[in-house]
């Protein structure tokens, strides 16, 4: 296998910032991304995967197709599918998806499965040479709702079901022109244009959009604020999404004007009328 050599590395991402064990990768953003499509067209998966499987196998391609062929099989030879629970799941810094139930018509009782997810992406993170690669990977999970086993990173499920609605937090203007660029099927609302900023993504064929509103904290020293979105859901549901990123800093610093942005919220989701649905999520740091 060809490697690639670079006088600068850097860091690879690792999946929990908690782990502290990074693998230090030799490859540049740009060669990293290069790996990780191939991996992901001689496995048919996707970037994000790669990116786990290569971490995983110190970036040696061969290897990294080699470990997901043998969990492949292995799980082709046990009839007893294992169930991932919530404290298992290994993230990218990503809050768990929810999932909610909401009537449809009220005569017959029906529901449909509501599938939102929330995620702070990190667009700040000091390694600016992966922002490309991180980002591609961010599309790669919300195109398929990518689950990692965190006691087994070769031990996976894919739910391939795209979320109905994204809200994503720290999101800066490059990020958002690949997000918008390479998921053509979502509406996408952002709170700012510069800087860092959330952003709420509508699936198209599932949502009417009527307008979105971005209201500033009056107290904050980050330019944080809330992001509302109003929509038809099915042409059946109004509702209200709402996604917001909360005051960042030590409890003495920014812990009241946080809760004066919680509080802030929640009028906003009590005085929403009785007829809509309103569902709030994002980094609240709390």
């Amino acid at each position: 296998m060809k490697r690639f050599n670079d006088e600068h590395t850097y860091k690879s991402i690792c999946l929990n910032d908690d782990d502290g064990d990074g693998i230090e990768c030799p490859l540049s953003g740009a060669e990293a991304l290069v790996v990780c499509k191939e991996f992901a067209s001689m496995t048919d998966t996707n970037t994000g995967l790669a990116m786990v499987m290569l971490q995983k196998n110190e970036w040696n391609l061969q290897c990294a197709v080699s470990a997901y062929q043998d969990s492949m099989q292995g799980k082709s030879k046990t009839s007893q599918k294992q169930t991932i629970s919530t404290s298992d799941v290994k993230r990218v810094k990503c809050e768990p998806s929810i999932t909610t139930s909401v009537p449809i018509d009220n005569k017959t009782n029906a529901t449909t499965r509501f599938k939102v997810l929330s995620w702070n992406i990190d667009g700040l993170d000091e390694q600016e040479n992966t922002i490309d690669i991180r980002t591609r990977g961010v599309i790669d999970v919300i195109k398929r709702y990518c689950f990692f086993s965190k006691l087994l990173l070769t031990d996976f499920n894919f739910i391939s079901e795209e979320p109905d609605a994204v809200f994503l937090q720290e999101v800066i203007p490059i990020t958002f022109d690949l997000i918008r660029n390479l998921l053509p099927d979502y509406d996408s609302y952002a709170g700012n244009t510069e800087g860092y900023f959330v952003v709420i993504l509508t699936r198209r064929e599932l949502f009417k959009v009527y307008n979105f509103e971005i209201i500033p904290y009056p107290g904050t020293n980050m330019g944080r604020n809330l992001l509302i979105v109003y929509a038809m859901y099915k042409n059946s549901i109004e509702i209200d999404l709402m996604t917001s990123h909360h005051e960042s800093g030590t409890e003495d610093i920014a812990s009241k004007e946080r809760m004066e942005q919680l509080k802030l919220c929640f009028k906003h989701m009590s005085d929403a009328p009785s007829h809509r649905i309103v569902l709030f999520g994002g980094d609240l740091n709390i």
